[in-house]
């Protein structure tokens, strides 16, 4: 067995020190209850994009706009660069954890919304790029590639993960299934509207522990801005209920809730991943094994 924890916390919004200080002691926290793999929400450092649709984001050359994307461009995290990135490698290694979560990364002039796995020696085992920004995202992420649809292995386990609603697309699921994903992360922004019916699905369709990790964000999680940096902190501290709620949850292979959902809160979930109940499951549908036609359908 391993032991896995879902950190669900909110940013400490477009400042990525801060927010990586905050996530660190969580880890340190969850370190103490023996975990072997942390996960976090999608984009967590040093945010998720929130402000673009309240604030009309698609105003082209809008001045506000493109000063508060070189804020959230100049937060981001260069992988080869950034002290940050060196920090978590750091960590985990001396921690002996395997982490898996998100970080807006930056390259050139481009943010991708990246979901970051490095090993418990502290090297990064790959990144994933989301492959289709939704909606009003594309304003500031750029579609991804295929470079970190892989699966990695943790005492035996084969863990795979998504970004947001990239675990509503078939091919890429299919593509870890093919590589005996066990272990399925799924991050989020935050909201269990998102996370209440997927997570459930993708662990009844590939008979794998799924961990939704989410994040969140509350009006309260602007104060700390200055309107000149952020000029929307108005608009986005107007709402009286969050803007992301959380969500979080984990869910075993016979598509049960064994932790969460975590709502309106910050907090971590954890849970023993059993692979010998993943494969009692499968003995009756196993979609990348015995219940596949690859006969009839070519692999990715």
């Amino acid at each position: 067995m391993i032991r896995v924890a879902s950190i669900q916390i909110a940013p400490v919004f477009l400042d990525a020190q801060k927010t990586w200080k905050k996530l660190s002691e969580k880890i340190v926290e969850a370190k103490s209850n023996d975990v072997d793999l942390v996960t976090w929400g999608e984009t967590l450092i040093p945010g998720y994009p929130i402000w673009v649709s309240p604030s009309g984001g698609a105003k082209f050359n809008d001045k506000q706009q493109k000063h508060v994307y070189s804020k959230y461009w100049k937060e981001a995290l260069h992988l080869g660069e950034s002290e940050i990135i060196k920090e978590m490698k750091n960590l985990a290694k001396e921690l002996q954890i395997m982490f898996m979560g998100g970080i807006a990364e930056k390259y050139s002039g481009s943010i991708y919304c990246t979901l970051l796995t490095i090993s418990k020696e502290g090297e990064i085992l790959g990144r994933h790029r989301k492959l289709k920004p939704t909606y009003e995202e594309r304003l500031v992420w750029s579609d991804g590639d295929r470079e970190g649809l892989k699966t990695y292995d943790l005492e035996g386990i084969k863990i795979g993960g998504l970004n947001c609603w990239e675990n509503w697309m078939p091919l890429p699921r299919v593509a870890l299934h093919l590589q005996e994903e066990m272990l399925h992360v799924a991050v989020w922004p935050g909201s269990l509207k998102l996370t209440q019916d997927i997570t459930r699905f993708i662990a009844l369709e590939g008979r794998s522990y799924v961990m939704s990790t989410s994040g969140l964000i509350r009006p309260t999680d602007f104060s700390h801005l200055d309107e000149k940096e952020f000029p929307m902190k108005a608009i986005m501290e107007s709402r009286t209920s969050s803007w992301q709620n959380g969500g979080s949850m984990i869910v075993d292979p016979r598509g049960e809730i064994i932790a969460g959902p975590l709502v309106d809160e910050e907090g971590i979930l954890y849970v023993d991943v059993d692979p010998k109940l993943v494969i009692e499951e499968r003995q009756n549908f196993d979609i990348s094994g015995h219940y596949s036609r690859f006969d009839l359908f070519n692999k990715p």
